[in-house]
């Protein structure tokens, strides 16, 4: 048993391959790990058992879709204060805004090194005012980790 307290993370994938591999990388003492497939789903989890993190797949199966789900969570759920990454093979300028506007904390662009990942939750406190955007590991550790606010390429 370990004196640190578990980071509870959400993660909203709907490929059962890719959760699997997500939630493997989590595998550690550090995180507790949750699975959600749908967005609505996601919405039940984290209304019953309040996650500090949620890593969340834009495209998703049925009417709710990443964006919509992390607006939900930031708003209509009261749950301002979750950590939300989202994660997506889409990287149009305009998907960027839409997840600054949905209240997203991050957007990391697939494929994504879940070291990345990892160390932004690490960092979650530091950033939680800010976007911040990673379309390749060479942003975070150039970018993100000495800079306090990323700006959203136009």
């Amino acid at each position: 048993m370990t004196n640190h307290k578990q980071t509870r993370v959400l993660i909203v994938e709907d490929q059962a391959e890719a959760r699997k591999l997500i939630h493997i990388a989590f595998r550690s003492p550090t995180f507790l790990v949750e699975e959600a497939s749908t967005g609505y789903e996601a919405l039940a989890m984290a209304n019953e058992s309040h996650p500090e993190v949620v890593l969340l797949d834009i495209c998703l199966p049925g009417s709710l879709n990443g964006f919509e789900v992390c607006k939900e969570l930031k708003t209509t759920y009261g749950m301002g204060e979750i950590f939300v990454i989202l994660i997506s093979g889409l990287s149009e300028p305009d998907d960027f805004e839409e997840a600054r506007l949905a209240g997203a904390n991050a957007y990391f662009v697939k494929p994504f090194r879940f070291a990345g990942i990892e160390k932004l939750i690490e960092q979650r406190r530091l950033r939680k005012e800010n976007f911040t955007l990673v379309q390749a590991m060479a942003d975070l550790e150039v970018r993100h980790l000495h800079s306090s606010k990323v700006q959203v390429p136009a």
